[in-house]
């Protein structure tokens, strides 16, 4: 999702697997048992989402003007299909930045005698389908600007649930023997590289590129990315040679990898990174802790290198597999299906969005969203009031909590009744 200025431009890139497909119901009516993941979009939560975007006035211009021209352009495709820890993670990402780069629409103009572009945006933003906004769109809008919102010309190509919170995360600094240090170095990588760079037209040769871990879910500036798309078009740029080595090598985790590194080895854009204060939040935004708020415990194992959960998970019910096209559970280090339970946690991390949520795992948590803001602050009159404030502080109970299912005493009576029977027979 990409927005601009606040009520003016809404660009919205949406790439589905090609395994699934776009097709639409309106247009197929045929019934293909082979192929029945066709529809998979056209019927989802996120579709709807999209549809009722659409039809709100803050997805038409507002220029002052008599025209109700819509002032969003939507792009549904499917050009990839890309595996889990491979390469082709990237792919769709740099698709949408390629797009928004070259779209006649949104040039930017090259001298004054040149026409402005008739749409403009501020801020890339990609997110999972498993995402949600805390806020909505026109808030998170307003705090990108780039001239007044407090994280506007900033660069976040991670979230809290990395090591280093909001700033990438050194190869260097995860312990020896960790597993993504081990994994890289045992490629030979990071590497010196030899490039062209585009800042300064200087060819570079055997420069020392560190490895930086960071997400693959990223709020960017338009000037990053742009970069990123010049370093991908010139056949010499870094963002090639660096894409060269890592699929050569046959490095994994390039998504989490891949736009950090480019950020951190960068530095034209240094002054883009977040700025933090002593307590890891936002120095321009203290209460935001993390861009997203997700659940993780890959970088907390215990002293016996186990990853144990600090509270308990949300058990993914039998029907969630159907319903979502034998999507399996999450992975045993996370992310973690969020629920009503993990909305204080949410309240406290600042985040203007949390994944991974769905309906069918808990469905209470996808209708409290987003909230709106008040006019003042519950939990200190003396701040300003935010959209937080208005979620619940509720938390996992202490003892824990099971969800068991519902009696049915017929049947508890009778299976007990047989259970005694069985033992009385033995």
């Amino acid at each position: 999702m990409e927005t601009s200025h606040p009520g003016n431009t809404a660009i919205i890139l949406i790439h589905v697997d090609k395994r699934v497909g776009v097709a639409s119901r309106e247009d197929d009516s045929s019934q293909d048992e082979e192929n029945k993941n066709k529809f998979l979009y056209d019927d989802s939560p996120l579709k709807k989402y999209v549809d009722a975007c659409l039809a709100t006035p803050l997805c038409t211009r507002v220029d002052g003007s008599n025209s109700n021209e819509n002032a969003t352009i939507l792009e549904v495709s499917s050009h990839f299909s890309p595996e889990w820890s491979k390469w082709s993670m990237n792919d769709p990402t740099l698709w949408a930045m390629d797009y928004l780069s070259h779209h006649p629409l949104l040039q930017r103009a090259q001298s004054r005698n040149m026409t402005s572009p008739k749409l403009s945006w501020d801020v890339f933003i990609n997110l999972s389908g498993d995402t949600l906004p805390v806020i909505s769109a026109q808030r998170i809008a307003q705090l990108f600007e780039p001239n007044q919102g407090p994280l506007g010309n900033t660069n976040f190509v991670t979230s809290s649930s990395c090591v280093t919170g909001l700033l990438p995360t050194s190869i260097y600094d995860f312990p020896n023997g960790w597993m993504k240090r081990v994994h890289y170095f045992q490629r030979h990588i990071p590497k010196k590289l030899s490039y062209v760079d585009l800042t300064t037209g200087e060819y570079l040769i055997d420069d020392e590129i560190d490895i930086y871990f960071g997400s693959q879910w990223m709020a960017l500036t338009r000037d990053f990315v742009e970069f990123v798309v010049r370093s991908m078009d010139h056949p010499n740029g870094l963002g090639n040679v660096l894409k060269d080595s890592m699929v050569n090598t046959g490095v994994s985790m390039t998504d989490e990898t891949f736009f950090a590194t480019m950020l951190m080895n960068s530095p034209s854009f240094e002054h883009t990174l977040p700025v933090l204060n002593e307590v890891g939040a936002l120095a321009r935004f203290p209460t935001m802790y993390a861009l997203r708020y997700e659940r993780m415990d890959e970088n907390t194992p215990n002293a016996w290198g186990e990853f144990r959960s600090v509270e308990p998970l949300y058990d993914i019910p039998p029907k969630f597999s159907k319903n979502t096209d034998g999507e399996a559970a999450a992975k045993p280090w996370g992310p973690y299906f969020l629920g009503v339970y993990d909305l204080g946690n949410i309240r406290d991390s600042g985040a203007i969005f949390i994944r991974k949520v769905s309906s069918t795992v808990d469905e209470n948590l996808v209708n409290m969203l987003p909230v709106v803001r008040k006019s003042e602050s519950p939990r200190n009159l003396d701040l300003p009031a935010w959209e937080w404030d208005e979620l619940p502080d509720i938390n996992w109970p202490s003892l824990g909590v099971k969800i068991k299912d519902p009696f049915v005493w017929r049947y508890y009576d009778e299976a007990k009744e047989q259970k005694e029977n069985d033992y009385n027979n033995e």
